[in-house]
Parts: C-alpha cells; sequence; structure tokens
C-alpha cells in the first residue's frame, strides 16, 4: 500500500473510531450528601464540592440535602457560590423524610434545579436574630426581597417564596412541584438523573441541555478538616468542651498542678470559642450562664457553707439551657447540661475540702518542717554527718550509728540545727 493510500485509510479510521471513544467515557456528576444545620463547617463543605465539580468539568453538581435551617451568613455565602458555579447545580431535597427549613429552603430555590423526594417538605423561613429573637420589619423586607429575587431568577414561584419568609409557610413535594417550587420529584439521586437527562436549563450565561445518561456518580465526602469544624460547631460539643476547659481553668488557679490542667483547659475554652462564634448566643441566656460560674467560683473563695455553691447550680443550669435558641440545629444536650453540672459541682466541692482542710492545719515553720521527715544520707553518719531532708542538707547526729552514705534516715527531733536521725531498715 502507498504511503498516501495509508494515510487516507488512518485518517478515516480516526474520524470514524472518535465517536465511539467519545461514547465510551461517561459523563460524571459530583453528588455531595449533607444533614445538618447550615453554618460555616457546611458552607465551606458545598464549597469545596462545587469546586471539585468545575475542575472536573462534571456535567453537573448535585446536593443531597436535609436541613432545618441555619445561620444567615453561612446561608448567602452558598448561595453565591451557587449561582456563580459554572457548571449546573442540582440541590434535591432528600431522602423521605427529610426537610429544607429557614436557610436550606433559600438554598433550594437558588438552584438551577430544584427537586425534591417524595414525604419531604420545605420552607418556614422566616429569619430570626442571632440571639432568638423577632427581627425587625427592616431585616424582614431585606430577607424577602432576597427571597423572591432568587426565585424570580431561577424562574420559579417569586410569591411563594416571599410569604415563605414573610409567614413561614411550607409546602410538601407535591404541593412544591403543583406551585411551581421545584422543577421535579425523585425517589433517590439515580432517578433524578435519569428524569434530568436532556432536560434544557436556563442559566444566566445562556441554555444548557443536560447530558447525564449513565453518568458516573462521584460522592465527595468532607475532608478530616472540614469534620473537626463540624464538631467544634455542633453546640453540645463547643458548650461541654467551653465549661469543662473553665473548670480546669479554674481549679489551676486554687490548686495548682504544674500549669497541666490551666493548659488544658485554655485549650479546650479556645476550640469550644471557634463554635461557638458561629452559634446564635442569647445575650440574656449566656449572663445568667456567667453569673451561674462566678458564684460557683466564689464558693472556693467565702466559706458560704454551701449556700453560693447551691445557686450558683441553679444559675448554671438555668443558664445552660436559656443560652442557645430552643430551634433545630442549636439545641444543647440536656444530659450534658445535667452532667457538666454534677462535673462542676463535685470538682469544686472537692477543692473547697481541700482549701478548708489546709486552712485548719497548724502553719510550720523553721526546723518544725523538718521534725518526722525523711531524707539520705549524704555522708557516713558515725555518728555525725550530713543528710538530705526535703531537698536541703543538714548537720545531723546517728542515734544509732553507723549510717553509710546513701541509705536511707527519719529525722527524730530537732535539736538547734542539728537533726537527730535514725535509719530507716
Amino acid at each position: 500500500m502507498k504511503p498516501s493510500l495509508l494515510a487516507i485509510v488512518l485518517l478515516g479510521a480516526t474520524l470514524l473510531l472518535a465517536p465511539i471513544a467519545g461514547a465510551a467515557t461517561p459523563p460524571s456528576v459530583v453528588v455531595l450528601t449533607y444533614s445538618g444545620p447550615i453554618n460555616p463547617a457546611s458552607a465551606e463543605y458545598i464549597a469545596r464540592g462545587i469546586s471539585e465539580a468545575e475542575a472536573r468539568n462534571a456535567a453537573a453538581f448535585v446536593l443531597q440535602l436535609d436541613t432545618p435551617g441555619g445561620l444567615d451568613s453561612s446561608m448567602r455565602e452558598i448561595i453565591q457560590r451557587e449561582i456563580n458555579a459554572r457548571v449546573p447545580v442540582i440541590v434535591f431535597v432528600a431522602p423521605r423524610g427529610a426537610r429544607a427549613a429557614s436557610a436550606g429552603c433559600i438554598i433550594v430555590l437558588a438552584a438551577d434545579v430544584a427537586a425534591m423526594a417524595p414525604g419531604t417538605n420545605m420552607g418556614a423561613a422566616h429569619p430570626i436574630y442571632i440571639s432568638g429573637g423577632t427581627v425587625s420589619e427592616k431585616i424582614l423586607n431585606d430577607a424577602a426581597a432576597y427571597a423572591r429575587s432568587i426565585a424570580s431568577a431561577r424562574h420559579r414561584n417569586s410569591e411563594w417564596a416571599e410569604r415563605a419568609v414573610r409567614e413561614s409557610v411550607s409546602a410538601t413535594s407535591q404541593e412544591a412541584l403543583s406551585l411551581n417550587i421545584i422543577d421535579l420529584t425523585a425517589n433517590d439521586v439515580t432517578e433524578l438523573l435519569s428524569k434530568l437527562d436532556s432536560k434544557t436549563i436556563h442559566r444566566a450565561n445562556g441554555d444548557i441541555t443536560l447530558s447525564l445518561a449513565g453518568a458516573t456518580q462521584v460522592n465527595i465526602a468532607m475532608d478530616s478538616r472540614e469534620r473537626i469544624l463540624e464538631t467544634l460547631t455542633d453546640p453540645t460539643v463547643a458548650y461541654v468542651l467551653f465549661l469543662l476547659g473553665a473548670l480546669a481553668v479554674l481549679i489551676e488557679i486554687f490548686a495548682p498542678h504544674g500549669f497541666v490542667t490551666g493548659s488544658i483547659g485554655a485549650v479546650a475554652v479556645i476550640l469550644a470559642l471557634v463554635g461557638l462564634i458561629s452559634m446564635p448566643i442569647q445575650i440574656s441566656g449566656a449572663i445568667v450562664l456567667l453569673l451561674g460560674m462566678l458564684l460557683l467560683g466564689l464558693e472556693l473563695k467565702v466559706t458560704s457553707h454551701g449556700i453560693l455553691m447551691l445557686l450558683g447550680l441553679i444559675a448554671f443550669v438555668f443558664g445552660s439551657i436559656l443560652v442557645l435558641p430552643r430551634m433545630p440545629g442549636f439545641r444543647i444536650s440536656l444530659y450534658a447540661i445535667g452532667s457538666v453540672a454534677l462535673v462542676w459541682a463535685v470538682m469544686l466541692g472537692a477543692v473547697v475540702r481541700l482549701v478548708l482542710r489546709s486552712r485548719h492545719q497548724p502553719v510550720l515553720m523553721g526546723t518544725q518542717r523538718v521534725a518526722g521527715s525523711s531524707g539520705i544520707a549524704k555522708t557516713n553518719l558515725a555518728p555525725r554527718g550530713v543528710v538530705l531532708v526535703n531537698s536541703e542538707e543538714w548537720d545531723a547526729l546517728a542515734e544509732a550509728p553507723p549510717i553509710a552514705k546513701g541509705e536511707r534516715i527519719s529525722v527524730v527531733s530537732v535539736e538547734g540545727l542539728t537533726l537527730h536521725v535514725r535509719k530507716i531498715s
């Protein structure tokens, strides 16, 4: 075969096989599953998932969501990442029994494709202050306008979105579908991708037709940093770390242990603050909790025969219950509150007992403090020599000589600056 003819054959074969080779590589879809409150940890996790989908040039990014809501700042961070993503973003409220309440509702509305599993619901997006109170009309209007603009940009029911904010209305999956709040329902991610194949979606940079037939699902899990941040932002974990850390610091102040206890306590308090700064702390509850801690601490300084400790424990428990609003995602376990209060009472009671005991012990001065002590012979005692007692060198007289260097001795009596010692058998 001539070279020119061979080149033509190879070129033709390449052109014929190219579509086959392209078809052999199925599209990929990045799937991220999140269940929990909307907070800095979830915002970082979801943003990383979208970035991973963009880096892979995936056909779509799917967020399977189940949330009671959360922080407005974290919600807006997630939504900004959604609407500026270079890949189609699909938010799927699932599995059955899941919800997308409050901030989660707006996150669903902001998606390129919004979907729900049967038996799920979304809505109740009325904002509240970080302290737990009702927001002002100004903030409410801002939140309503934000929800309405997000829904309008995605060609969804903007009137319902505003009612979800102002009136806290909610909708089931079927109601949401009939009200043009979501685009479709599906039982799971596989069925969702199957229904979305060849569907055209509207994006800011133009319409896109999804090609999801036989797509490979790439699941993205939390990395170690995000897991640590998620753990620290758990209300119960942050509460326990803070109060046990504060107890350790308090004990170090009144009963020093070489700064070990205090150092561990300080680290625990710092880690707790990482989570607490992102939580809706109620000022009134925090004040009552700090008052309880103050009264418990005063028990170490003032002899109140347990009155301050009792009052402190009452304020401690009530403050712990009130410090966070009783809303989903930000509740402290009552078992944790009871356990921490018990630990504070037991530990402070033990320290108070030690302090009171030390107050009733006679103060030993000068040579009195070595009487009855034990030590080591620094030299041979035959009968006189030098001994080491309480890290101090003393002239000594052996009552039953000789005593060899290095043998253990006990102090029988003190005469002036000379110790009368006896060998310890």
